[in-house]
C-alpha cells in the first residue's frame, strides 16, 4: 500500500471492478485514455480481461480517499533495459477536479523512483485535456513532443502531447 497526503493506492479488489468499468465506458473518459475508438465491453468481458496476468513489471493501483475507491493508477510498458515506465491514470468521474490526480502522481513517481530505480516515467494525453496537463506539469512532467491531429475524439482530430520525468529532474513535494 502506498500513501500520499490524500490518497491511498492499494491493490485492485474484484468489487473494484464495477465502478472501475463504468467509469471506462463514459465516453470522454475512453476518449481521453485510449487511441482506440470506444466499443462496448460488458462488465463479465471487463473482469476476466482484468484477472489475467498483466504485463511483466506492471502495476495496477486501486486509489482510495477515506477508504472510497475514486479511480485507478497504473504503471505499465516498463523497460528494465532503459529503465522506463509509463504511467496512467482515470479517476471516476465524480472525483475528478478535487486535486486527487496530482497526490496520484506524486506517490506513483516516488514508487518509481524509489522503489523500482526506474530513471524515466512518461505518459501521454491530449492537448484539448487542459486540466491533465495543468496536473502533468504541477508535479514535474514537462513537454517532450506530440503527435499532430493524432487522436479522433467526439468528431474532430486532437494533438496528443507526449511528456515526461526524469528521476535526475524530480523533486518529491
Amino acid at each position: 500500500m502506498l500513501v500520499g497526503n490524500r490518497v491511498r493506492l492499494r491493490p485492485l479488489r474484484p468489487e473494484d471492478a464495477e465502478p472501475l468499468w463504468r467509469a471506462r465506458l463514459d465516453p470522454l473518459t475512453w476518449a481521453r485514455t485510449t487511441e482506440a475508438p470506444l466499443v462496448p465491453e460488458t462488465l463479465e468481458a471487463y473482469r476476466t480481461r482484468r484477472a489475467e496476468p498483466g504485463e511483466p513489471g506492471a502495476a495496477d493501483f486501486a486509489v482510495e480517499v477515506d477508504e472510497a475507491l475514486v479511480g485507478a493508477a497504473s504503471l505499465f510498458r516498463v523497460d528494465t533495459l532503459a529503465r522506463s515506465a509509463e504511467v496512467g491514470l482515470n479517476l471516476l468521474p465524480g472525483e475528478r477536479d478535487k486535486g486527487y490526480g496530482r497526490d496520484v502522481l506524486r506517490v506513483l513517481l516516488g514508487y518509481a523512483f524509489r522503489t523500482r530505480n526506474l530513471r524515466r516515467v512518461h505518459l501521454q494525453t491530449l492537448a484539448s485535456h487542459q486540466a491533465a496537463l495543468r496536473c502533468y506539469r504541477a508535479v514535474g512532467f514537462v513537454e517532450e513532443g506530440r503527435l499532430c491531429e493524432h487522436a479522433w475524439v467526439e468528431g474532430r482530430y486532437d494533438d496528443v502531447v507526449l511528456l515526461a520525468v526524469l528521476a535526475s529532474d524530480w523533486h518529491p513535494g
